[in-house]
């Protein structure tokens, strides 16, 4: 299934039902892994492309460390700690 044929399957499904779910994480093979990526990468895009996510809401559920931004230190001059 190429991308273009994913985005247009799961464009679909999420137009039909908003809280379809996600390709299932099961692969044993690394070309089984690269499928599932592909997969869920159309299934994100299909997602933005309905307005069910924001970009904003896609980064959050997809990032491996929740972030504050409220409470979050940031480093203001990196090179007055080298």
């Amino acid at each position: 299934m190429s991308f273009a044929e994913a985005l247009a399957l799961f464009t679909a499904q999420l137009r039909a039902n908003p809280a379809a779910p996600r390709p299932p994480l099961v692969f044993e093979t690394l070309d089984q892994l690269h499928e599932w990526k592909m997969l869920s990468r159309a299934f994100d895009q299909a997602q933005l492309d309905l307005g069910i996510v924001t970009p904003a809401e896609m980064q959050r559920l997809n990032s491996v460390v929740q972030v504050d931004h409220a409470t979050a230190h940031r480093v203001i001059r990196y090179e007055q700690y080298v």
